[in-house]
C-alpha cells in the first residue's frame, strides 16, 4: 500500500498498488444479481400478516417496505395474507353448532352431566377432534 500526502491537507491518503489492487480483485467474487438474506431477515408470518393489517409501529413499517422492496419471497407472503384476509373477510359469519357451542359453555361450569353426548361429526372434520378431545376429558 502506498501512502501519498495529498496537496493541501496534512492527512495522508492511502492508495492500493496494483499488486494490491490484483489480489483484492481475485480474492471478491462477483456481484450477486440478487439479494441474499439471512432467515432472520425475512418477516415472519406474524409480521406479514401485521403488515397487511396496517398494525406494525412506525419503526416495523419502515423495515417492512424497506425489506419487501428488495425481497420477492416476503413479497408472496404479504400478497398470500392479504388473500386471506379478502377470503376471510368475505366468507360470512362463521357457524358453530348449538350443542358444541353449549357444551363448550359448560366447561368453564364443570359440566353438565345430564347433557346428552352429541353425534360425532365425520372424522376429518375439525369439530369431530375436538369433541373427541372433549369427551376423553370427561365431559
Amino acid at each position: 500500500m502506498d501512502r501519498h500526502h495529498s496537496g493541501g491537507g496534512s492527512t495522508p491518503e492511502y492508495r492500493l498498488s496494483r499488486d494490491s489492487v490484483r489480489e483484492v480483485a481475485e480474492r471478491t467474487p462477483p456481484p450477486r444479481s440478487e439479494p441474499r438474506f439471512l432467515s432472520t431477515d425475512h418477516l415472519s408470518t406474524e409480521a406479514a400478516a401485521a403488515y397487511v393489517d396496517g398494525c406494525l409501529p412506525p419503526a416495523g413499517q419502515v423495515r417492512a417496505d424497506a425489506h419487501l422492496g428488495l425481497c420477492p419471497q416476503c413479497r408472496r407472503e404479504v400478497t398470500e395474507q392479504q388473500d386471506a384476509r379478502r377470503a376471510l373477510r368475505g366468507s360470512g359469519p362463521i357457524h358453530m353448532p348449538g350443542d358444541l357451542r353449549e357444551r363448550l359453555r359448560l366447561l368453564g361450569e364443570g359440566g353438565d352431566p345430564e347433557l346428552p353426548q352429541a353425534p360425532v361429526p365425520p372424522s376429518g372434520n375439525r369439530w369431530s377432534r375436538l369433541l373427541r378431545r372433549l369427551r376423553s376429558l370427561g365431559r
